[in-house]
């Protein structure tokens, strides 16, 4: 797909809404970040950058991040205590990293902001910067990667396990689900065992895959595959998928975030929630037998599924909100543990006085709930 592209090419409306995604992302993690971490440089790093616009919209992810590095510094003002941000921007292509470039120095410059443009692929641009003098690396300075690739192409699971043994990386991946199931129905003829093991990591998705024949069942469960791999690499406890479509019922693509951090993922799913006002969007999750749309407003069906995942068991409030976290489209349990308990489906155990329904921050840590069988 990328080789048949022009080096600028129109971008469909669920990209532009990628990139917004992106920018208000960004711009709450560099804000938070920025506030807390004192005289420590911040890093962010695009891995398949592109042109740096379309031809129907200005500004491609390598512009909206300058813009909104420049932005959230400004709004901190006094308050902003890291040292620079570093921006790098990883473009294999020849045509598009010129046409970048040009982009990138229209830019003001900014004494705060370092760009770092590199030619090359993903991997060899992540390699690249940890030979550099100055890397986030060897400093272990925060760290949040975008990973946008055309397709599988050059999405090395390596490469993506490698940044989160960082101790403050986050990572946002493009996930072409679809694109992977193609190729795996493709076999041979595409090369498939050794571009999914690059996507993987290892070979055990072809037990996981086998048998599966049908295009949308084999594209969620490679994502239930991928969040999984995630999941399984030291101390990355939040992984969640966004699927992306391009229309009502057909999937593009999947976005995967990962962090070892719950607040990197409450951010992400208000990002979503301001983002998504029609329901163009949905939460995936492999287990649930249909697809919800990734709505706020409706915590009934997620409910259940909270229900039969702690049914007979009595478990922490902590418990409880890391599987919504994970597991659902909230940032938190407390519409559905509301909704179970109007209908008494669960006990709550506080050593503080509640109102039924209510989940106080201060009743939370000593908060037991038993769900009924």
């Amino acid at each position: 797909m990328s080789a048949k592209l022009p080096t600028v090419w129109d971008a469909k409306q669920h990209t532009i809404a990628k990139i917004e995604m992106l920018r208000s992302y960004l711009f709450a993690w560099l804000s938070i970040i920025g506030t807390r971490f004192a005289r420590q440089d911040l890093w962010y790093i695009d891995g398949f950058a592109g042109p740096g616009e379309y031809t129907n919209f200005s500004d491609g992810s390598p512009i909206t991040a300058l813009k909104t590095a420049a932005a959230a510094i400004t709004q901190a003002g006094s308050r902003w205590n890291a040292g620079r941000i570093h921006c790098v921007f990883i473009e294999e292509n020849g045509e598009r990293f010129r046409h970048l470039q040009q982009k990138l120095a229209l830019i003001p410059q900014n004494p705060r902001i370092v760009i770092f443009p590199y030619q090359g692929t993903f991997v060899d641009g992540v390699n690249a910067l940890s030979r550099e003098a100055v890397n986030p690396f060897t400093t272990r300075q925060p760290l949040f990667t975008f990973v946008d690739p055309f397709g599988p192409e050059g999405l090395s699971f390596s490469t993506v396990r490698e940044l989160l043994a960082h101790p403050t990386c986050e990572v946002l991946v493009n996930l072409d689900s679809d694109g992977i199931s193609r190729v795996y129905q493709a076999g041979y003829s595409a090369n498939h065992r050794e571009r999914l093991n690059e996507v993987f990591g290892d070979d055990t998705w072809e037990t996981q895959l086998a048998g599966i024949r049908q295009q949308t069942q084999a594209a969620r469960k490679i994502v239930a595959m991928y969040k999984d791999r995630l999941r399984k690499l030291p101390n990355v406890r939040y992984v969640f998928a966004f699927e992306m479509r391009s229309t009502k019922s057909v999937i593009d693509y999947h976005l995967v975030f990962a962090s070892r951090h719950p607040t990197g993922l409450e951010k992400m799913k208000e990002v979503m929630k301001r983002i998504d006002q029609d329901g163009s969007y949905c939460f995936s999750d492999e287990s649930i037998g249909q697809q919800t749309m990734f709505r706020f407003d409706d915590p009934t069906v997620h409910a259940k599924q909270l229900m039969t995942h702690f049914q007979g068991k009595e478990v922490t409030y902590e418990q409880v909100r890391e599987y919504a976290l994970n597991e659902s489209p909230f940032p938190n349990p407390k519409g559905m543990l509301k909704a179970l308990e109007k209908t008494n489906r669960i006990v709550v155990t506080s050593a503080r006085s509640r109102r039924k329904g209510t989940f106080p921050e201060d009743t939370q840590t000593e908060m037991l709930i038993r769900f009924h069988n």
